[in-house]
C-alpha cells in the first residue's frame, strides 16, 4: 500500500499554481462532440481516470477519436455506430455511465453498460425509467435498478414529455438534457426537488455554446425545442473549481497567498460557490482575467447549505476541524451515494484526528478545535485523499493511504501541492 505523507508548510507561501481543465465540462464536451457531424477540437481538456473512461467507450462504439497533450479531436459521430454488440466498462466514473446510458439509446446494436461493483450500487433507476418513457428499451443484467444494463435497439420517440425524478443526481437530468435535440424536441417535467442544479446550470450552458436552446417553462421543467442541432468546430474548456477549492483552502488555512490560473471568474460550475464560503470567513478574493487569487485570512465556523457544491463538502470539513466552534453543514445527503458513504468516511477520519463529529441524513456537524495529524484512509475515493492532504499543510505528520486515487480526477495534484 502506498501512503503518502503531506510535508506542512513552514510559513505562508505566495504561489500560482496553473489548474487543470474541467472534469465536468470534458466529458459533457465529449458527449456533445459525439452529437455534432464533423470533427470537434476540444482544447484544455483533462485527462484523468473519468475521462478517459469515456474517451475509451466511445472509442469502443467506432468513434474515431485523437487524444493530444493539449486538445482532444473527435472526427466522428455516433452515426458511426453499427448494428453490433458492444461492451461498455466505465470503470468508477458516474458521469460516464449516466451520459453513455442516455447517449446509446440514440444508436444501433446491443450495449452493455457497466462500472466497477462500487459504481454499480449506485442509483441509476430514475434514469433508466425515463428513458423507457421515451421508448428506451433497457435491462439490468443483475439487480433491479442498478447495473449492469443490456441497452437493446429502439427508437426514442419524437417530440416527447417525460417526467423525472430529479432528487437523486443532476447527472440524470443532465443526460437526458444532452440528448433532447435528437428527439425533434422535448420537454421535461421535474418530479422533487433538483439536487445539485448548478451542474444542470452547466450542462445548459455548455449546450448554448454549441448552438442549442434550452428555456425553463412555468412549472419549473424545460423544454428543449425542435429543430436544433450541435454545431461545433472548437471548443476551450474552462480550468477546474473542483479542483481548486483545495488549493483555495489551503491559502485561507496557512494564510497565503494563491493565485490559480486558468479559472473563469464567470463560471457556472457549481464548486465556484466554496469561494463565496471563504469570503464569508474573512478571506479576501481578488478576481481577473488572469486568474483568482486567495488572500488566506483565518478558519471560522459557519452554518452552510452545501447541496449545490456537495464535491467541496469534504475539504469544508477538514478546513472545520481547524475552526474554533460548530460547523453544521447542510445539504449533505447526496455523498452517501458517491465513490463511498462519504459522511460516514470524514466521520471516521476526523475522529482519528481528535474532531468530535454529529451527522443526520442530510447534515454534518464538526466540532473544531485542535486536530492532531493522522493516517487517512481513503476509500478509493479521490476528494478524500486531496481534502485531508490540505490539513497536512498546516499539521506536520499527515499521511494519505492510496494517494493513487486523485487519477481519477486530478492526476498531477501531488506535484502541484509539492510545488508550494
Amino acid at each position: 500500500m502506498k501512503i503518502q505523507e503531506v510535508m506542512a508548510l513552514e510559513r505562508p507561501v505566495i504561489a500560482t499554481v496553473e489548474i487543470p481543465g474541467s472534469k465536468s465540462y470534458t466529458n459533457r464536451a465529449l458527449v456533445m462532440a459525439a452529437l455534432t457531424k464533423g470533427p470537434v477540437t476540444l482544447h484544455n481538456p483533462l485527462y484523468s481516470e473519468d475521462t478517459e473512461a469515456m474517451i475509451a467507450c466511445l472509442k469502443t462504439l467506432g468513434l474515431q477519436i485523437e487524444t493530444l497533450s493539449d486538445r482532444i479531436i473527435v472526427h466522428d459521430d455516433i452515426s458511426k455506430v453499427q448494428n453490433k454488440s458492444y461492451e461498455l466498462f466505465v470503470k468508477d466514473s458516474g458521469t460516464t455511465i449516466r451520459f453513455l446510458l442516455a447517449l446509446v439509446c440514440l444508436t444501433p446494436g446491443t450495449k452493455v453498460l457497466r462500472g466497477n461493483t462500487r459504481l454499480n450500487e449506485r442509483p441509476i433507476s430514475d434514469l433508466v425509467d425515463a428513458l423507457r418513457l421515451l421508448g428506451a428499451n433497457i435491462e439490468y443484467l443483475e439487480k433491479e435498478g442498478q447495473a449492469p444494463l443490456n441497452i437493446h435497439p429502439s427508437i426514442l420517440y419524437s417530440g416527447s414529455e417525460v417526467t423525472l425524478n430529479a432528487s437523486m443526481s443532476s447527472q440524470f437530468f443532465s443526460a437526458l438534457l444532452m440528448i433532447a435535440p435528437f428527439l425533434n424536441g422535448l420537454k421535461i417535467r421535474l418530479q422533487g426537488d433538483l439536487i445539485s442544479k448548478p451542474y444542470v446550470d452547466m450542462t445548459i450552458q455548455a449546450m448554448h455554446d454549441w448552438g442549442i436552446n434550452v428555456s425553463q417553462m412555468e412549472d419549473g421543467g424545460y423544454h428543449i425545442p425542435k429543430g436544433q442541432f450541435y454545431q461545433k468546430r472548437q471548443y476551450v474548456i474552462e480550468g477546474d473549481f473542483s479542483s481548486a477549492g483545495y488549493f483555495f483552502a489551503i491559502a485561507a488555512l496557512t494564510q497565503s497567498v494563491l493565485t490559480l490560473k486558468n479559472l473563469n471568474p464567470a463560471s457556472a460550475q457549481a464548486d465556484r460557490k466554496f469561494l463565496n464560503i471563504l469570503a464569508k470567513m474573512g478571506n479576501k478574493i481578488i478576481m481577473n482575467d488572469h486568474g483568482i487569487t486567495i488572500m488566506g485570512k483565518q478558519i471560522l465556523p459557519l452554518t452552510l447549505d452545501m447541496e449545490d457544491c456537495p464535491d467541496q463538502v469534504q475539504t469544508m470539513a477538514v478546513l472545520a476541524a481547524f475552526a474554533k466552534g460548530v460547523t453544521k453543514i447542510t445539504g449533505v445527503r447526496s455523498l452517501r451515494l458517491k465513490e463511498t458513504e462519504r459522511v460516514e468516511a470524514l466521520k471516521n477520519e476526523l475522529a482519528k484526528m481528535g474532531i468530535k463529529t454529529e451527522d443526520t441524513h442530510d447534515t454534518l456537524t464538526i466540532y473544531g478545535g485542535n486536530p492532531q495529524a493522522a493516517t487517512i484512509d481513503t476509500y478509493g475515493d479521490h476528494r478524500m485523499a486531496m481534502a485531508f492532504a490540505v490539513a497536512g499543510t498546516k499539521l506536520s505528520g499527515m499521511k494519505i493511504c492510496h494517494p493513487e486515487v486523485v487519477n481519477k480526477t486530478f492526476p498531477k495534484f501531488w506535484d502541484k501541492l509539492g510545488c508550494l
